[in-house]
């Protein structure tokens, strides 16, 4: 990737990231990386943990940025967190979690939240 396309992406990452902090969430942690993919942001509501992927696309030629959540994707998604939760000594069965989709279109004013997108 880029160092521009990465930019870009850390833009929209810190964007979703003050959307989500003005709906009331707390943030934890981002940009997380492990061998089967990468969580963006690991945010807090309650007692809840909530993994969310940041996803952006300028047009639709190749699909929504909903689209491009496939699920390869989803499962790369979930076998990320449940690694972040091992670090902690626990898991997806026992931990109060979601997985939410902030999803940009143009600009940073072109946000959908999706959440519980793996619900």
């Amino acid at each position: 990737m880029s160092s521009s396309r990465r930019s870009q992406g850390a833009e929209f990452e810190h964007q979703a990231r003050l959307f989500l902090e003005s709906k009331g969430l707390t943030f934890i942690a981002a940009n997380q990386y492990f061998k089967c993919g990468e969580l963006d942001l690991i945010m807090q509501e309650g007692e809840t943990i909530v993994f969310v992927e940041v996803r952006q696309r300028k047009n639709n030629c190749f699909g929504s940025a909903v689209d491009s959540v496939d699920w390869q994707k989803q499962q790369k998604w979930l076998d990320s967190a449940a690694l972040w939760l091992a670090k902690y000594d626990r898991s997806l069965e026992d931990t109060d979690c979601r997985f939410d989709l902030i999803a940009f279109g143009k600009n940073a004013n072109d946000i959908q939240w999706f959440y519980n997108f793996l619900d």
